[in-house]
């Protein structure tokens, strides 16, 4: 090969090392445009269960008021808001909002304490969270729902025994809205978070499968 075919051949072999280059940077840039799309997506979501524990604090501030019991579970329930706002603040990909939704199932379950203390009622028993919409708080039970098993709160239990269709939780996939079992990856940790700590249960089993 002459001197000028060597020329040649290095110039080529720069330009497309240069090609893949940009090639490559392109692809990390929208990769993490993608991310952080994700991120944004799934912590409105958070977010917007963390303003509703905000507000039932609120609501009920006076209740804690009443007596030492109350104030326990008031305290119990804030310490938990203000470690799903940590975790809210500190998570940096959607799956790290697992930790949010956590704390927010301990959060609503005080908070379900709370509301029987102020309206003279017992205590409820633990239930995980409404399968429609988690941020309804605990259930009440389990119905049969297309076929499956699933804890839900009281108004989405009667709604549903009278024939009618649930408060369903819907998310933002691309340019609609859906199911929140339907949204992804993206909402993956958001979900799981509020199950986690009733992992093996039966009373969730059908949860798993149907997400499944």
């Amino acid at each position: 090969m002459d001197y000028l075919g060597v020329v040649l051949l290095v110039a080529a072999v720069a330009a497309a090392f240069v090609v893949i280059a940009r090639s490559s940077a392109w692809q990390g840039r929208r990769t993490r445009a993608e991310q952080e799309s994700q991120l944004a997506l799934a912590k409105r979501a958070a977010e917007a269960d963390v303003v509703g524990l905000t507000e039932a604090l609120t609501r009920l501030a006076a209740v804690a008021e009443t007596d030492p019991q109350a104030q326990e579970d008031y305290d119990r329930a804030a310490e938990a808001h203000a470690r799903a706002v940590r975790c809210l603040a500190e998570a940096t990909e959607p799956d790290e909002l697992s930790l949010v939704t956590e704390n927010l199932e301990e959060g609503r379950w005080t908070v379900a304490r709370l509301m029987a203390r102020a309206a003279g009622e017992p205590l409820p028993t633990r239930r995980p969270p409404c399968f429609f919409n988690p941020g309804h708080g605990p259930s009440t039970c389990n119905i049969r729902w297309h076929g499956r098993s699933v804890p839900a709160c009281a108004a989405d239990a009667a709604r549903v025994e009278a024939g009618a269709d649930p408060y369903i939780r819907t998310v933002e996939r691309g340019d609609r809205r859906v199911p929140y079992w339907e949204g992804g990856p993206t909402y993956a940790g958001w979900a799981r978070g509020y199950y986690e700590s009733w992992r093996g249960s039966t009373l969730v089993a059908d949860i798993v499968t149907s997400r499944a």
